[in-house]
């Protein structure tokens, strides 16, 4: 496998891929980027084409060709080495990116320190390193295994391992302040260390896991400041966040509004309704009342005729004249 085989993927720029989400760290605005060992430049293209100006640093022959087609800034240097930062001498980035690339090199700190000249004021470095501490590569150990390979997690290239405390001592060391973390996790069985987790009794794996909430980040990523930028880069998240609540605030304000007016119609309804049934209510008890009277002369024209069919013949001029005041009231 060639290295620009190895080094080279797709993904979708506006997915949930761990590119993606590395790439949403740098604000959109055409910004000046420094991409660090961007390999055949997968991530170089999609800056490209969210129109930032990009500069690249590489030193792999294969990966400078294919960089060279992509119309970003190509500067040939081992990272290593100091000298491709004399050829940025005197420039400022708002972004660096430093992507599974320190994990590649012999001194990082010595990178990390430089890199500081090279930011623009409220400039941001973003970097990503692999999680030596993932469960994956521990079962591996736990059956006495630690086998580098072509790329991966024990990638034959990588020369420094972190966990996330290592990195961020190094970074605090180095005069960078970490603003934010993000982690990228890979479940064990989804992994190269699948066979190795498998081998495991389920006892192992629980006693492996207990208390232990980060087993699965197979990479940590950190947004880091220059630490002498603290406090510009706090007044401007203070300003950020002083943004976000007065936005909030307008929405809520809003919704309030539409809601206050909603209510407010259905009070309204809500009265008419009560008035209405009101009025219904009365006249349904003034009907009730009248099918009482109705009932009640009914009742007393059947009891007429009941007596008038008993009653002897001599006194039929007395029911004729009873029912004739009966048929008078009615």
């Amino acid at each position: 496998m060639s290295t620009i085989d190895r080094y080279d993927y797709a993904f979708e720029p506006d997915g949930e891929e761990w590119a993606a989400r590395l790439l949403r760290c740098v604000p959109p605005g055409g910004l000046s980027v420094l991409e660090l060992g961007p390999g055949p430049g997968a991530m170089t293209k999609v800056l490209l084409a969210r129109g930032h100006r990009v500069t690249v640093v590489e030193n792999d022959p294969e990966a400078l060709t294919a960089l060279q087609t992509l119309g970003a800034e190509v500067i040939e240097g081992n990272l290593d080495s100091p000298d491709w930062l004399d050829t940025i001498a005197g420039r400022r980035f708002d972004v660096v990116l430093a992507c599974d690339v320190l994990e590649h090199l012999r001194k990082p700190e010595d990178v990390l320190r430089r890199l500081g000249d090279f930011i623009a004021p409220m400039g941001r470095l973003v970097i990503s390193v692999p999680n030596i501490a993932y469960a994956g590569v521990l079962a591996a150990m736990r059956n006495g295994i630690f086998d580098y390979s072509d790329k991966g997690q024990l990638d034959r290239t990588h020369v420094r391992f972190f966990t996330k405390r290592s990195i961020e001592k190094m970074l605090l060391n180095c005069g960078w302040a970490p603003r934010f973390w993000d982690a990228n996790r890979v479940p064990v069985e989804c992994s190269e260390f699948a066979w190795y987790w498998s081998a495991l009794t389920g006892e192992q794996r629980q006693a492996l896991l207990a208390g232990w909430p980060d087993f699965d980040v197979y990479q940590w990523m950190v947004v880091v400041t220059p630490s002498v930028d603290a406090s510009a880069w706090e007044l401007s998240e203070a300003r950020s966040a002083a943004d976000k609540l007065r936005d909030d605030l307008q929405t809520l304000t809003v919704v309030h509004q539409r809601e206050r007016a909603s209510l407010l119609e259905h009070q309204k309804a809500f009265a008419e309704a009560k008035d209405i049934i009101s009025k219904l209510q009365i006249e349904i008890k003034e009907l009730r009342t009248e099918v009482e009277i109705v009932r009640a002369e009914k009742r007393t024209v059947e009891a007429a005729l009941v007596s008038c069919q008993t009653s002897p013949g001599g006194q039929d001029g007395g029911w004729s004249r009873r029912w004739r005041r009966l048929l008078g009231r009615t």
